[in-house]
């Protein structure tokens, strides 16, 4: 093996784009309020899509997705298979319990961190003139 690792290519780390916005120490931190909100409010409507019970949602899997011993045969390996089947419904069901329980907590760090910017943002202006 090369000094460079098995793909005979040199990594330099991690670089950050020089252009990204908020590099540079005095640039301003610019929220636009109204796509913050509309963001949110996609988020939550796609979650609860997926909470639904159409097509595509843990529930439609939960109740139409199954493959039973009955659905193999009554043979002895279609019988093994069934219980393999009804396993991995079972790991797939609960996994995409978990994947929405996990958008639904990050949606509600996004709404929790908004709130505080608009909160450090009302804070910061106390004693401003409204010039909007």
């Amino acid at each position: 093996m090369g000094e460079n690792g098995s793909s005979g290519f040199a990594y330099d780390g991690w670089q950050l784009d020089p252009q990204w916005p908020g590099i540079k120490v005095g640039d301003g931190v610019d929220v636009h309020h109204p796509s913050v909100r509309n963001l949110l409010r996609a988020l939550r409507e796609d979650v609860e899509r997926l909470k639904g019970v159409q097509a595509g949602t843990v529930q439609h899997l939960r109740a139409y997705g199954k493959v039973t011993t009955s659905h193999v045969g009554e043979w002895d390996a279609a019988q093994q298979l069934g219980v393999v089947f009804d396993q991995g419904h079972t790991a797939i069901t609960t996994g995409y319990d978990k994947l929405v329980a996990q958008y639904e907590a990050a949606i509600a760090v996004i709404e929790a961190a908004f709130q505080n910017i608009g909160k450090a943002e009302h804070a910061s202006d106390v004693g401003m003139p409204d010039l909007t």
